[in-house]
């Protein structure tokens, strides 16, 4: 349910502009839900001829309920609650205890989705104030001061609650704690101000009608400040609920107490522009900054960082005069620039050390250590070199335009959380080596027809871009974890010298060992022994038989390892885009939009965890694995076959391999084109026609009914395509496990104007 209310008004000396907004929406997650409320206020005064003064406020008060973001950022596996709307079993099973389960999880992930999501509740507000104000004084004639300064304040309070099913409460707690329901309460408030000072002249009065000169100088200052309140309490009774622990915290045994002050993040820049204009033929352009932030050190505190443009209308040259008739604009731009990057964390120029609670120590309960990041005070700024290209037309009287361009941006010194395993620490901020993009995008806009009582037109547009890892700097190829299934998969992204960040790294599917790959069955070990040159599996697989998962031995030394993993897949596409249709016939208006992808490859980590039993029993699966597609080693009578003959009869018509294996495995065969045409939002309104409108005082009034996530075209097997969900860095994208769909929305609306 979305509401809006906008008042507008005043005077030749005073404008005024007010909004309402509130809404509403019922998540499809139960026990989720999303409520905005935001109010704004323009104020724009002519003090005097000379002095404006300009003033607004926003205020936005937002809830949140329902855990459904956990799963995408968690660590936790209990997290990813979805999952069990597909593994939970369909029908009850009788005396489901602890050996059902492995030494990581008692109940071998077998929870009822309900209860899942109770066990998982959180509640999170977020209350934003932002205000700011300017005066812009023309001190005399075409030169300007103006002043502005800003405030953004925000308030957030998150609580998180653990249930008797989760991950968190079976491991963190203390042993007289463990096994009962937890809290987390965390209030979290951020400040920024802002100055900016600016003088702007123009020499228009100077130059003559032909020429056009603006050049403007200016300087900026932004702090931020940021405190963090987390309080976390274990062992409330069994029979609490998360409302319960939430508004009775005393029940609770505290665990740890943190106040943590952000330290200060501050910006100082100074920066300029020029801009300049021949007779609308020839166009310059040219900016610089330069930037001081407090992330780095005193020696790499200052970036520099120098742009230019340039443009030509060759439609305004006397050699295209020919071309009138049909050419009303074509305009050749270049651009090169410079951009900076300071985005990561204050405070890591020297280690923080951090006062923890601890379970995990016997006879303490808390402890003060260095943070699991490790301080670098060699970082500098990241930098980012724009060259660009373009063409802009406009043909056929304005009917037909668009722009077509390329580009090659290159940014060097990516500031990286990386790993550093075996240091002590998890993770340290680093300039990392250099990543190329390219590529070529267009646009293209056309009126088809434009008349009284019908409109038709149409837009588009379609990006085609190459990435590259250029250099890592001193360090070597790397692997990177999503650890989606813990440790168990391993490197599944690799990070190499000309490649790109999204590369996918995992074995190569063989189907699967059918009978005739072993010698037979030995039943003095109860083992199957594999023919001479067929390659063993059982070091990635676990014991191996007919039928179970066979990868491909890429270094041909007939024994699976670690050492037979490649690239087996990319998640960048080859090229995106999108496209609209708009059209209006007497009173009606139809409006769509589509987007696109080509190209890109998923990681389906879902498909994983629903087809393989790993260390866990008694899991519902997808139906790939259904009885009579899968190998089976059970005869009817429910015991195990070893005979190869009556195997081979049983399996004779299944394609795919023995759900069992000792673990999670990544391999091709969870590697989907994820391309897709969706239809994003379809609009149908209906506007009264003004006659009948007037008597009531009315401007205008439109019915309309709007969906969203009409329709969606793709070969993909997962729930939806446009995924991404373990991106605690920008190394992995492109992995769908246990993702939030994305829900379909019908929408009716009222427009009403006065």
């Amino acid at each position: 349910m979305n509401h809006s209310l906008s008042l507008n008004g005043g005077s030749d000396k005073m404008t005024y502009a007010f909004n309402f907004s509130h809404l509403s929406d019922k998540a499809i997650m139960e026990d989720s839900d999303y409520r905005r409320n935001s109010m704004s206020l323009k104020l724009n005064n002519k003090a005097t001829d000379r002095i404006s003064l300009d003033f607004s406020v926003r205020y936005t008060d937002t809830r949140i309920n329902g855990g459904g973001a956990n799963d995408a950022t968690s660590t936790l596996d209990t997290d990813k609650r979805l999952k069990y709307s597909v593994i939970y079993t369909p029908i009850p099973l009788k005396n489901l205890d602890a050996s059902a389960g492995s030494a990581d999880d008692d109940l071998g992930n077998l929870y009822n989705p309900l209860v899942s999501i109770t066990d998982n509740a959180r509640e999170k507000r977020q209350k934003r104030l932002n205000m700011a104000g300017s005066a812009t004084w023309e001190v005399i004639d075409n030169l300007k001061l103006r002043s502005e300064v800003g405030l953004d304040h925000q308030d957030d309070g998150d609580q998180r609650y653990w249930g008797l099913t989760t991950y968190y409460i079976k491991n963190y707690p203390s042993v007289d704690n463990q096994g009962k329901p937890a809290i987390r309460l965390v209030n979290r408030e951020r400040q920024a101000m802002r100055n900016t000072n600016t003088i702007n002249y123009d020499f228009k009065k100077l130059l003559g009608e032909d020429h056009s000169l603006n050049l403007m100088a200016g300087h900026e200052y932004i702090i931020r400040k940021g405190i963090t309140l987390t309080d976390e309490v274990h062992g409330f009774p069994t029979t609490f609920t998360a409302k319960d622990a939430w508004r009775l915290s005393s029940q609770g045994m505290p665990y740890t107490i943190d106040n943590y002050y952000n330290e200060d993040d501050k910006l100082l820049s100074y920066f300029g522009r020029l801009n300049y204009d021949y007779m609308s033929k020839y166009l310059l352009s040219a900016t610089f900054r330069a930037d001081a932030s407090s992330k780095f050190s005193k020696e790499n505190r200052w970036g520099y960082f120098p742009s230019a443009a340039a443009a030509w209308r060759l439609s305004s040259e006397p050699f295209m005069e020919g071309s009138k008739g049909w050419l009303e604009d074509l305009k050749l731009r270049a651009s090169y620039g410079t951009a900076g990057n300071n985005n990561i964390p204050s405070g890591q120029l020297v280690q923080m050390f951090e006062s923890k609670a601890t379970s995990w120590i016997n006879g303490f309960s808390s402890y003060w250590a260095p943070s699991k990041v490790m301080a670098n005070p060699d970082l500098k700024w990241e930098t980012t070199i724009t060259r660009n290209i373009g063409l802009d037309f406009t043909l056929m009287g304005g009917r037909l335009s668009g722009t077509v361009e390329a580009y090659r941006n290159t940014t060097s010194d990516l500031l990286i959380e990386f790993p550093v395993a075996g240091t002590g620490y998890d993770t340290q901020y680093r300039n990392m080596g250099e990543n190329q993009n390219e590529g070529i995008e267009a646009t293209l806009n056309w009126y088809a027809v434009n008349r009284k009582n019908f409109t038709l037109s149409f837009s588009g547009n379609i990006g085609f871009n190459k990435t590259e890892i250029q250099s890592l700097g001193i360090m070597n190829d790397f692997g990177y974890e999503t650890y989606w299934a813990s440790s168990e998969i391993g490197y599944d992204y690799w990070i190499a010298k000309g490649g790109a960040v999204g590369q996918m790294f995992g074995y190569r599917s063989d189907g699967r060992y059918e009978v005739d790959d072993f010698t037979g069955y030995n039943e003095a070990n109860n083992r199957w022994s594999l023919k001479e040159g067929v390659a063993d599996a059982s070091g990635v697989v676990g014991n191996i038989r007919p039928g179970s998962m066979k990868l491909k031995d890429l270094d041909g030394d007939d024994l699976i390892s670690v050492e037979d993993r490649e690239i087996i897949g990319d998640a960048n596409p080859l090229h995106t885009g999108g496209f609209t249709l708009n059209t209006t016939f007497y009173g009606f208006d139809l409006a769509a939009a589509f987007n696109w992808s080509y190209g890109n490859d998923i990681y389906n980590a879902n498909k994983i965890e629903f087809s393989h039993t790993g260390k866990y029993q008694y899991r519902n699966m997808i139906t790939t694995m259904e009885p009579g597609n899968r190998w089976t080693n059970l005869r009817e009578d429910g015991t195990i076959s070893n005979d190869p003959a009556e195997l081979a009869a049983m399996n004779a018509h299944t394609t795919m391999w023995s759900p069992y294996t000792s673990r999670m495995i990544f391999s091709d065969w969870a590697v989907e084109d994820g391309s897709f045409l969706r239809l994003n939002t379809l609009t149908l309104g209906y506007t009264l026609p003004k006659s009948l409108l007037n008597k009531a005082r009315i401007e205008s009034l439109r019915f309309y009914v709007t969906g969203y996530n009409v329709a969606l075209w793709t070969n993909y097997s997962g729930y939806d395509p446009e995924v991404s969900t373990i991106r605690r860095t920008n190394l992995s994208p492109g992995v769908d496990y246990s993702a939030y769909p994305r829900s379909r929305q019908l929408v009716f609306g009222v427009n009403l104007n006065f």
